[in-house]
């Protein structure tokens, strides 16, 4: 049992969000990546704006770490094609900008990062919509590529 409040709401917290990324599709998953990669980014911001180095060096590691970790890994090429190409070199930049921009201190950089992040969350939010009928001319032109990339999605899901 947790020794103090602070102990049992962390405790809470774990277990809530053990039980949804057991229940998450790949896209949720995704989504709950870049929903941590944003708490981070905004982290960062703060503690670098305050003076807080650690706790910004702390808060851009976390976002390199989901990148490097969750995002870049959870891309497969042959599945993906192209937009997994795109996607992966999109995050190498990212990983770049977030390195200058802990060695400047530059919250243009955090700014400018974060901004990739929200549309492709708000791509992926799309995705995670549960399927609905589409126009008829357009599936077959937009469906082959992204079922590529829907499937290619390796984080351990079925």
């Amino acid at each position: 049992m947790p020794a103090n409040s602070y102990q049992a709401s962390r405790a809470y917290a774990s277990t809530g969000l053990e039980t949804a990324v057991a229940g998450a599709s790949p896209e949720q998953l995704i989504l709950m990546l870049h929903n941590g990669l944003l708490e981070s980014l905004h982290r960062a911001r703060l503690n670098m704006i305050e003076g807080h180095i650690a706790a910004k060096g702390e808060a851009i590691s976390r976002a390199l770490a989901i990148l490097t970790e969750g995002l870049m890994p959870a891309l497969d090429p042959e599945r993906g094609g192209d937009i997994a190409a795109n996607l992966a070199a999109l995050y190498e930049y990212m990983v770049t900008r977030l390195m200058v921009a802990n060695l400047q201190n530059s919250t243009e950089h955090l700014d400018e990062v974060a901004s990739l992040v929200r549309e492709l969350k708000s791509a992926w939010e799309q995705l995670a919509v549960p399927a609905r009928p589409a126009p008829a001319v357009a599936a077959p032109a937009i469906a082959e590529p992204l079922m590529g990339l829907r499937s290619g999605l390796s984080l351990g899901v079925a």
